[in-house]
């Protein structure tokens, strides 16, 4: 018997006020449960499971210009594609990332994602490799054995 979870990730940059903001994340997270992953029988799953501290890293240019300290607002939502509903999908940031003398703020504590766009973190100027670290919650022997999959996608905003 095995589940498994895959999170794909699609990466939208939605500059309101110029077309140059630019949104760049890389990486992904699979996760393959199996009985293995039961540690007594008759038990279930652990009650979740959690990525790495960096399982993704976004980076962010305001007006294509890392000079340019335009207010960002990054927003996470998700599309599932085989989801279940007693999915939790969790997403934070676990640093500022490099990012010199810019501001960055909110988003160090998970959140849920869910298929509404919420704010994860706003910071104003440039922002390179913010780490973001993801968390599953609800996987249980009672789901259907099959391949979960949901895709995040990230959204930029200037306000």
């Amino acid at each position: 018997m095995k589940n498994l979870i895959f999170i794909a990730f699609l990466f939208i940059s939605n500059g309101i006020y110029s077309q140059k903001d630019k949104l760049t994340v890389s990486g992904d997270w699979s996760k393959i449960i199996t009985a293995s992953d039961i540690s007594d029988a008759g038990n279930d799953y652990q009650s979740s499971f959690v990525s790495l501290a960096n399982q993704s890293l976004i980076t962010i240019s305001p007006g294509g210009n890392s000079n340019n300290y335009v207010n960002i607002n990054v927003r996470v939502h998700k599309e599932d594609n085989a989801w279940h509903n007693n999915l939790n999908l969790k997403i934070r940031r676990t640093s500022n990332g490099t990012n010199g003398n810019a501001i960055i703020s909110g988003g160090l504590s998970f959140q849920t994602i869910t298929g509404v766009a919420t704010t994860l973190f706003s910071c104003t100027g440039n922002h390179t490799l913010v780490p973001l670290q993801y968390e599953i919650l609800g996987v249980s022997v009672l789901l259907p054995v099959q391949t979960y999959s949901t895709t995040v996608v990230f959204t930029i905003t200037n306000f």
